[in-house]
């Protein structure tokens, strides 16, 4: 369960100019559940995971992740809790160019507890995600579309139990976009893990089981499908 509660995060531009990026957002996610956020660029929905994740300190509220409260963790514990509960696919791949594509997807295992057999782990990931014949090469090899691919075998190889993905098909033509959205959902259904993921894109809200949609750091009601 993802539970957030009262959570904002705002900013103090110069002078008076009060910038609300997430403004007191309450949202309970279910074990397995599929939660797609959409919104415009601006809309505060990439803020909003960033919060969820650990990654951005909120201004305010709380973020609890199966039962802890992430925010009220020291730094050590949440980094720790961050590497073996949460998997991370971002926008950009942002893929390490001097390792290979076996050693970047390995590479999330360094800052959490020891895995074994590590290696045949992330060539079956590399397998799931259709390159397994990339292994030994290097992100600059690859196309945008199989970085992602690289990316969300990465992102899996702690075995998290969730899953935050942030526009993980920006910047790609539509068959690729379908490839890595079927993929994604297979990620989720095979788990199945909790999947949270924002776009713009609303054709994608027929993967997800739950859309909700952000305006100016807003969240609204949402719809279950």
């Amino acid at each position: 369960m993802i539970e957030l509660k009262g959570l904002s995060k705002h900013y103090q531009l110069s002078g008076d100019t009060l910038v609300k990026a997430v403004d007191n957002v309450n949202l309970a996610i279910k074990p397995g559940e599929f939660m797609m956020i959409v919104g415009r660029s601006g809309s505060g929905k990439t803020t909003l995971l960033s919060l969820i994740g650990g990654l951005t300190k909120p201004t305010s509220g709380t973020v609890n992740i199966d039962g802890v409260d992430i925010w009220g963790l020291n730094d050590a514990t949440q980094s720790r809790f961050r590497a073996e509960t949460i998997g991370f696919v971002f926008q950009i791949p942002s893929l390490l160019p001097t390792l290979s594509v076996l050693d970047n997807v390995k590479l999330p295992t360094m800052f959490s507890k020891g895995h074994d057999n590590v290696g045949e782990r992330a060539l079956s990931l590399l397998e799931m995600v259709g390159l397994p014949e990339k292994a030994h090469a290097y992100p600059s090899q690859l196309s945008v579309g199989q970085q992602k691919r690289v990316a969300l075998a990465r992102s899996l190889i702690n075995e998290p139990d969730v899953v935050l993905a942030d526009e993980p098909t920006s910047d790609l033509d539509k068959a690729t976009e379908n490839e890595i959205m079927t993929l994604i959902k297979k990620v989720h259904d095979d788990g199945p893990r909790t999947m949270v993921m924002v776009t713009h894109n609303l054709d994608l809200v027929s993967y997800a089981t739950e859309v909700r949609t952000m305006a100016n750091g807003v969240l609204d009601e949402g719809t279950r499908k």
